[in-house]
């Protein structure tokens, strides 16, 4: 890579919904959820998304990045 190339980082975040458990299909706890860095195919499963935010900010900086839930 040149130092005139640009940095890539790319994340993937994947949710799944566990359907075999019918009577959980509306609940939160039915689902869970994975942050992938594609770079190195690391991955960090989260429940809050300011776990998924700090893990990405490893590779990437993210300054004062604040999840706000309206």
């Amino acid at each position: 890579m040149s130092p005139d190339s640009p940095r890539v980082e790319s994340f993937v975040l994947r949710f799944v919904h566990d359907a075999a458990d019918a009577q959980r299909a509306a609940d939160a706890r039915a689902w869970h959820a994975v942050v992938v860095h594609v770079q190195s195919n690391e991955e960090k499963p989260f429940t809050d998304f300011a776990d998924a935010v700090a893990f990405i900010a490893r590779y990437v900086p993210v300054g004062d990045f604040v999840f706000k839930r309206e």
